[in-house]
C-alpha cells in the first residue's frame, strides 16, 4: 500500500516536472529559433536535471512527514495491540479461574446437599424400621432389644458416612428397677466377652439395687434415655449412661420430639460422646474435629395420628467426612465456611481429595469474598418451623484461596504481550528499511522517467508523447474475456463451491480453458498386494483414511481435488481461479502428501495389521493446459482433459515409491518460481507410454520441520489422541496383536456373562492347570478324533451385551500386552519362521473367520427355506421360533465354529504361537541331528510341539492369572481352549506323512457321502474339527492363495532360510537346484487341493473362490517365471554376501592401520 502512494506521488511529480518544461520551451524544437546551439541545448539539460532533484527533494519532504505520521500510528497500535493482549490474556486467566471455582463450588454443594438430604432420609428409616420390629417382636419399650441391630446400624453408617449408631429408649422412673434387671439379663448382644469386661461399669440409674452390685450409680432427670444398643462397639463402657443428663443430648432430643422428625445438634468438639467410637479413637486428630449428631424420634407405632416417642437413634457425624472426596486430586486451594444459627462458624481448606480442619471461626480470605457462594445445608423439611423451636439451620460458604487462584496465574499473559511487542518492533523496523529502499527505487524511477519523458520528446510531438504515456484503455478491452466465456467460469465456480442449478440449453457445455495449471496423480504402491490379504472393510478404512487426510491437506493448500480412481488420488491447483504459483504450490502439496501417507501407514498397522505400515505412494505432477468442465448428464463430475492430463499419468507411473516425480515443464516452473534447489535431475530419460523418452526430475524439499496435521476432526482435535507412531515393526504389530486380542476377549467374556457352562464352574485361573499334571504326555498324545463345540444359544445371542461395552480391565490389558511381547522375543529370527509371519498367518486367520456369517446377524431374508407366510408372520412367539430356527439352521451349516467366540480365540492363538522358538530347519533335520527336542517329542510334530509347551508354559506363569482368567473362566472352557489350540498348532505339520495321512482320512470321513452311525451332534463336531484344522493349514500358507507379489514375498523369505540352512551345512541340498519344481508340486498336490477343500466344506462364502483363484494364477505365473525368480533370489543373496565380505575387510583394513 505504502509502495503505491510513493509511486502515484511519482507520476504526479512527473507530469508537474512536464507541465513546467513544457512552458519554458525546453522541450518544444520551435521555441527555439534558429539561433539554438548546442550550449543551449546542455543548458536545457542541465537546467532538467536542476529541476528533476527539486522535484525529488520536493517529493523526499512529504514522504518523510508521511513516513513519521506512519511510524508514530504503528507505535500506538503497538501499544494498544500489546495493552490489549495483556488485559485479555488476564482476563481470560481470570474467567478460568472463577469459571473453575464456579464448577468446584456447584460440584460441592451438589453433594453436600445430598448428603443432608441422605442423612435425614435414612435416619428417618432407620427408626421406622425399629418400630417396625418391635411390632412384630411383639416388645413393650424400653425392652427392646434388636437382634440384628448390628447389621442395620452398619448399614445407616455406609448410607450416611456416620461414625456411630446408638438406640437411646426412654425409661420412666417407675420402669428403672424393671430396666436394670433387662440390662443385665438382656446385656449379651455386646458378646460375653466384652459384656464380662463392661459389666462392673454399667450406669444404673436411682438407688442401688441389689443386681447393681458394685456397678456405678448415676441419678439425674427422669424420664431417663439410657444408652442401649449401639455400633460399632464402643472403646469405653456407656451402656446405659443417661443421654438426659448431657446438655446437647437433652436439647437435640426434646427438638426431635417436637418436630417428629430428626434434629441435628450444635457442632461439637472435645466435649461430645463421638469419642467412644473406634473410628476417632483410632485418629487423634479426628477427635479434636468438629462433630455433630443427627437424632430421631422411635415411635411405638407407625400411625401418625396417635403414634408417641419411646426412644431415640442418636447417629453421630464427623463433618470432615461429608467435605472430603469433592475435589480432583489435583486441584487444592478451596476454603468451606460452615455456619449455624446456634453462633458456630468452623473453617475448613479443600486440598484435593482431603478437608483440612482450620479452625473455629470464619478463617477464609476476606479478599475473596466476591467469590463467595452460599447454600443451606438442609437437614429439616420444614425450615420455618425448625428456626421456631430453636434448631441449628446450617449454612455453606465457599471461598477460593489464593492457591487456587495461583495455578491459574502464570506469566504467559506477560510473555505472549512481549512477543506482539517484538513482532510490531519487527515490523516498524521492517518498514524503514523497506520505506529506505523504495525511497531510493522511487528516485531512480523519477530520474528514468524524466529521462525517458526527454527521449519521448524529442522522437514524438506532445500529443503522441501524452498517448503513449497515457493508459491504454482500448487494449485492456480487447484483454478482456467475452461475456460468454466469463458467464461460463462463473458457473464453473458455482459448480465446485455446490451451488450449480443449471439453467441454461443442453447443448450449451460448462467447460473452460486454463492455461496454467499443475496436476497431481498419487498413487498408493503395495496396495493391490496389501488388499488381497484383508477384508473388504479394512481395504475402505485404509483408503478412507488417507484420501481424507489429503482432502484436509487440499483445503490448506487451496488445491482442488478432482477425483479418486481405485486407490489414486487427482487433485489440481491452477483451477478453478487460475494463479500464477500453481507449480509450488502443488510441489508442497505433494510433499506434504507424500509425509502424511508415510506417517499414516504407520499409524494404521496397529489397527489393519502386518505390512500396513510397508504402504508407500508414488507421486507425479505435470504443468500445462487442461480443459475443464463439468461432464454431465447422471452422476455429473467435474474433469479435465487434455495431453497434461495424460502426461501426467505417465509421469506418475514411472515414478518411485515414496517419491514425488515432476516433468520437464513442471521443473522449470519451479526453478522459475526460484524453487529450482528443491529438483534433482533423474539419472536416466524415462520412456513413457505413447511419449517416448522424456527429461524428468525428482522433487526433494528438505524444509520439513515436522509432520503436516491431517488428521484432526471437524472440531480440531486429534481423532488419534495421544497415541505415539513407532518406527520400530515389531512394537507395531505387538499393538496390532494386542488390538486383535482385545476384540476377541471382549466376544468371550460377553458370550460367558450370559451363558453358563452346564459343568463345574470351578475356577481354573488360581489352582494347578489341568495339564501341569499329565507329567511324561506330549501334545500329539491329545489330539482328539472330535473336539466337541458348545451348541447355539439363539437366547444368549438376543441378550449379549455389545462386546465394545466390555471393560477387561488395567491388569488384563496389561498382561496381555506382555504376554504377546515375551512371545515376539521368543521367536528367532529366521527368515520365514519368525514373529512377522506369526502375524501374517493370524491375519489370514481372521480374515477367513470374519468371512463366516454370524448366525446371531441373521435376518428373515437368510431364512431361504421359510416359507412367505411364516416371514409375514405377526405372531411374537411364531416371530421368536422363526429366527431362533434360522439361527440354528446356519449354526449347523458352520459346524458351530463361528457361534463361540472361544473357538475364534483359540484358532487366533495357535496362529500366534504356531512357529515359537522355530529353529530354521525342518522337523526331519532335527530328527537327523539328533536334537533333544526329537528326542522329548519322539521324532513327531517337532517344532509345533515344541512351541505349544513353551506359549503354554508362558501363559500358566503367575505373572498372567488374570489374563488366563479372561481367557478360560471355567473349567470346560480351558479344556475345550487348550484342545483346540493343540489341535490346531499341530495342523500345521505338513511335512509328516502319517499325520498328513490321518487328516486327510478324518476330512474324507467327515464329507463322505457315506452316513456314517453317529449321533448328529458328533458328525456336526467331526466336521467343525476337521473344518478347524484345514483353516489354520490355509492360514499357514495364505501366501500363496493371495496376490502373487504377497507370495513373492514369503516364498523369497522361505527360500532364504532354506538357503541359509544349507550354508550353514544343516541342509544336504541346495534349495535353488529344486526350488522351482518343488513349488509347482507344492501348488498341484497340497496348495490347490486345499483350496479346493475350503470351497467344498461350504463355511467360507466368497473367500474360498478367492483362495482358490489366486492359487491357481500365482502356479501359473510361477511356471511362466519361477526359474528366473530363482536366479534372482540366488544372485540377491551371492550379491549381499560378497558386499558384507567387503564391508569386512574394510574395516580389517582400518582396523590394521589404526
Amino acid at each position: 500500500m505504502n509502495s503505491d502512494g510513493r509511486e502515484s506521488e511519482s507520476i504526479a511529480s512527473e507530469e508537474d516536472f512536464h507541465q513546467e518544461h513544457d512552458s519554458a520551451g525546453v522541450y518544444g524544437t520551435e521555441s527555439a529559433g534558429p539561433g539554438s546551439t548546442t550550449s543551449e541545448s546542455a543548458s536545457a539539460s542541465k537546467d532538467e536535471v536542476k529541476e528533476i532533484q527539486r522535484l525529488i527533494g520536493r517529493e523526499t519532504r512529504v514522504v518523510q512527514r508521511l513516513r513519521f505520521v506512519v511510524i508514530f500510528a504503528m507505535l500506538l497500535v503497538a501499544a494498544a495491540v500489546t495493552t490489549a493482549t495483556f488485559i485479555f490474556l488476564a482476563n481470560e486467566e481470570d474467567s478460568d479461574f472463577e469459571n473453575s471455582f464456579d464448577l468446584y463450588a456447584s460440584t460441592i454443594i451438589e453433594s453436600s446437599q445430598f448428603s443432608a438430604s441422605a442423612i435425614r432420609g435414612n435416619c428417618n428409616d432407620f427408626a421406622a424400621y425399629v418400630t417396625s420390629t418391635a411390632l412384630l417382636m411383639g416388645a413393650e419399650w424400653p425392652f427392646v432389644t434388636l437382634a440384628d441391630f448390628e447389621i442395620r446400624a452398619s448399614n445407616l453408617r455406609q448410607q450416611t458416612n456416620a461414625i456411630g449408631v446408638i438406640i437411646a429408649p426412654t425409661v420412666e422412673e417407675t420402669q428403672s428397677k424393671e430396666w436394670t434387671s433387662y440390662v443385665l439379663q438382656n446385656g449379651g448382644w455386646l458378646g460375653e466377652t466384652l459384656f464380662n469386661a463392661f459389666s462392673p461399669y454399667i450406669f444404673f440409674f436411682g438407688p442401688p439395687t441389689e443386681e447393681g452390685g458394685s456397678n456405678v450409680q448415676l441419678g439425674g432427670p427422669t424420664p431417663y434415655s439410657p444408652v442401649w444398643q449401639m455400633d460399632p462397639l464402643p472403646s469405653y463402657p456407656i451402656v446405659n449412661f443417661n443421654l438426659e443428663s448431657y446438655e446437647e443430648g437433652k436439647k437435640v432430643s426434646q427438638l426431635a420430639f417436637e418436630l417428629g422428625e430428626g434434629a441435628v445438634t450444635n457442632i461439637l468438639e472435645n466435649n461430645d460422646l463421638s469419642g467412644v467410637f473406634p473410628a476417632v479413637t483410632s485418629s487423634s486428630s479426628s477427635a479434636d474435629e468438629p462433630h455433630s449428631t443427627f437424632t430421631a424420634p422411635i415411635y411405638d407405632i407407625l400411625d401418625k395420628a396417635t403414634r408417641k416417642p419411646v426412644a431415640l437413634v442418636h447417629v453421630f457425624l464427623r463433618w470432615n467426612i461429608y467435605f472430603s472426596n469433592k475435589l480432583p486430586e489435583d486441584v487444592r486451594g478451596i476454603d468451606l465456611v460452615l455456619e449455624n444459627t446456634c453462633g458456630t462458624t468452623v473453617t475448613w481448606e479443600l486440598v484435593g481429595k482431603d478437608a483440612i480442619y482450620k479452625g473455629r471461626g470464619d478463617l477464609h480470605d476476606e479478599k475473596y469474598d466476591s467469590h463467595r457462594v452460599t447454600s443451606s445445608f438442609d437437614f429439616y423439611d420444614d425450615l420455618e418451623l425448625a428456626s421456631d423451636l430453636g434448631a441449628c439451620l446450617y449454612t455453606i460458604h465457599l471461598y477460593p484461596s489464593s492457591a487456587l487462584e495461583d495455578e491459574y496465574k502464570t506469566n504467559m499473559p506477560a510473555i505472549l504481550t512481549v512477543l506482539v511487542g517484538c513482532v510490531f518492533l519487527f515490523m516498524i523496523v521492517a518498514f524503514v528499511a523497506y520505506d529506505g529502499f523504495q525511497k531510493k527505487r522511487n528516485t531512480k524511477v523519477v530520474v528514468n522517467a524524466a529521462r525517458s519523458n526527454q527521449l519521448l520528446t524529442s522522437l514524438f510531438p506532445n500529443n503522441i508523447r501524452d498517448r503513449l504515456l497515457e493508459p491504454d484503455d482500448s487494449k485492456k478491452a480487447r484483454n478482456s474475456k467475452s461475456p460468454f466465456l466469463n458467464n461460463n467460469k462463473g458457473q464453473l465456480r458455482s459448480f465446485l463451491d455446490g451451488d450449480y442449478e443449471d439453467r441454461r440449453e443442453p447443448e450449451r457445455p460448462i467447460a473452460d480453458l486454463f492455461l496454467g495449471t499443475t496436476i497431481m496423480f498419487a498413487d498408493v504402491t503395495g496396495f493391490t498386494a496389501w488388499s488381497s490379504e484383508r477384508e473388504p472393510s479394512q481395504v475402505f478404512m485404509l483408503l478412507e483414511t488417507l484420501f481424507s487426510a489429503l482432502d484436509v491437506l487440499a483445503k490448506k493448500r487451496r488445491v482442488f481435488k478432482v477425483e479418486t480412481v481405485g486407490d489414486c488420488y487427482v487433485a489440481v491447483a491452477g483451477l478453478p481461479e487460475p494463479r500464477a504459483d500453481h507449480a509450488v504450490v502443488m510441489a508442497r502439496f505433494a510433499r506434504d502428501s507424500l509425509h502424511t501417507v508415510q506417517d499414516l501407514v504407520k499409524r494404521l498397522e496397529s489397527s489393519l495389521g502386518p505390512d500396513t505400515g510397508e504402504l508407500g505412494v508414488r507421486i507425479g505432477l505435470h504443468s500445462g493446459v487442461v480443459t475443464a468442465g463439468v461432464l454431465r448428464g447422471d452422476r455429473a463430475r467435474f474433469q479435465l482433459f487434455g495431453d497434461t492430463v495424460n502426461t501426467t499419468a505417465r509421469i506418475e507411473s514411472t515414478g518411485e515409491r515414496n517419491r514425488i516425480h515432476t516433468s520437464k515443464e513442471t521443473a522449470e516452473l519451479l526453478t522459475k518460481g526460484g524453487k529450482g534447489h528443491w529438483l534433482r535431475p533423474r539419472n536416466h530419460l524415462v520412456q513413457a507410454k505413447g511419449k517416448g523418452e522424456l527429461e524428468t526430475f525428482w522433487l526433494e524439499i528438505n524444509d520439513r520441520n515436522g509432520p503436516v496435521s491431517t488428521t484432526s476432526g471437524s472440531d480440531g482435535t486429534d481423532i488419534w489422541g495421544d497415541a505415539e507412531v513407532t518406527d520400530n515393526k515389531t512394537d507395531r504389530l505387538i499393538d496390532w496383536q494386542v488390538d486383535v486380542f482385545t476384540r476377541l476377549l471382549k466376544q468371550v467374556v460377553a458370550r460367558r456373562n450370559v451363558v453358563k457352562e452346564s459343568s463345574s464352574l470351578r475356577n481354573v485361573a488360581e489352582e494347578v492347570l489341568l495339564w501341569e499334571a499329565k507329567k511324561g504326555t506330549t501334545p500329539l498324545s491329545e489330539v482328539k478324533e472330535i473336539i466337541t463345540l458348545p451348541e447355539f444359544d439363539a437366547s444368549a445371542s438376543r441378550v449379549e451385551e455389545d462386546p465394545e461395552n466390555i471393560d477387561l480391565g488395567d491388569d488384563v490389558m496389561q498382561q496381555l500386552r506382555s504376554f504377546i511381547s515375551t512371545l515376539a522375543l521368543m521367536y528367532r529370527k529366521n527368515g520365514f519362521h519368525n514373529f512377522e509371519h506369526a502375524c501374517h498367518v493370524t491375519m489370514s486367520v481372521t480374515k477367513l473367520l470374519s468371512r463366516i456369517v454370524m448366525p446371531s446377524d441373521l435376518n428373515y431374508a437368510e431364512g431361504s427355506s421359510v416359507s412367505s407366510a411364516e416371514r409375514q408372520s405377526d405372531s411374537g412367539s411364531n416371530d421368536t421360533n422363526l429366527k431362533r430356527n434360522i439361527a440354528s439352521t446356519l449354526h449347523d451349516h458352520t459346524y458351530g465354529i463361528n457361534s463361540d467366540p472361544l473357538t475364534h480365540l483359540s484358532l487366533v492363538f495357535s496362529a500366534l504361537i504356531h512357529d515359537v522358538d522355530h529353529t530354521g530347519v525342518p522337523n526331519a533335520t532335527l530328527i537327523k541331528e539328533n536334537n533333544a527336542l526329537a528326542s522329548m517329542y519322539n521324532q513327531k510334530s517337532v517344532a509345533e510341539q515344541n512351541s505349544i509347551d513353551l506359549a503354554w508354559q508362558l501363559l500358566e506363569e503367575s505373572q498372567f492369572q488374570d489374563l488366563r482368567k479372561c481367557i478360560c473362566a471355567t473349567e470346560p472352557e480351558y479344556i475345550r481352549f487348550r484342545q483346540l489350540v493343540v489341535q490346531a498348532v499341530l495342523a500345521t505339520d505338513i511335512a509328516d506323512k502319517e499325520l498328513k495321512k490321518l487328516r486327510d482320512d478324518r476330512w474324507n470321513s467327515a464329507f463322505s457321502q457315506v452316513l456314517r452311525e453317529e449321533k448328529p451332534i458328533d458328525t456336526v463336531n467331526r466336521k467343525a474339527t476337521i473344518v478347524i484344522e484345514h483353516l489354520i493349514q490355509a492360514s499357514d500358507v495364505a501366501h500363496t492363495m493371495q496376490h502373487w507379489h504377497v507370495y513373492r514375498k514369503w516364498n523369497e523369505c522361505f527360500f532364504r532360510e532354506c538357503y541359509q540352512a544349507f550354508q550353514e551345512g544343516r541342509a544336504d541340498t541346495d534349495p535353488s537346484l529344486n526350488w522351482y519344481k518343488g513349488e509347482v508340486a507344492f501348488f498341484d498336490f497340497y496348495i490347490i487341493p486345499l483350496a479346493k477343500k475350503l470351497k467344498r466344506c461350504g463355511v467360507f462364502g466368497v473367500s474360498s473362490d478367492e483362495y482358490l483363484n489366486y492359487a491357481i494364477k500365482n502356479r501359473q505365473e510361477w511356471q511362466d517365471r519361477g526359474q528366473e525368480v530363482v536366479e534372482e533370489m540366488v544372485n540377491a543373496i551371492i550379491k549381499e554376501k560378497d558386499t558384507a565380505l567387503e564391508q569386512i575387510n574394510e574395516d580389517t583394513k582400518e582396523l590394521a592401520s589404526s
